[in-house]
């Protein structure tokens, strides 16, 4: 069961997510960049942890991830962008999202 502590820093870490792809907006970044950023906010956040908060952002219609792949090079990677519903939650144009924290 999930502490009330850990529904905090979960909901503190989407905010983060979100904040991190506005700042990109238009633009995509990789999974992995979304992991620097969180880290640098002092988040740890593994690619499993990581695939859930964005599986939560994508199914509220705030983020959304494309799968590339660079067969060329043997890789695939996740490119994760800011929808217009998410560029509107943070801009205050529509409600708060209670699993969200946005700062400032």
């Amino acid at each position: 069961m999930r502490n009330s502590i850990q529904k905090e820093t979960d909901r503190e870490i989407r905010g983060h997510i979100l904040k991190t792809l506005d700042f990109q907006y238009p633009d995509k970044v990789t999974t992995q960049i979304i992991i620097y950023a969180l880290e640098a906010s002092g988040y740890q956040c593994t690619p499993g942890q990581l695939k859930v908060h964005l599986a939560y952002l994508a199914e509220k219609g705030y983020a959304k991830a494309d799968a590339v792949d660079l067969t060329d090079l043997g890789l695939k990677r996740f490119m994760v962008g800011l929808t217009a519903q998410g560029k509107d939650l943070i801009d205050g144009n529509i409600a708060a999202d209670p699993g969200v924290k946005l700062y400032g």
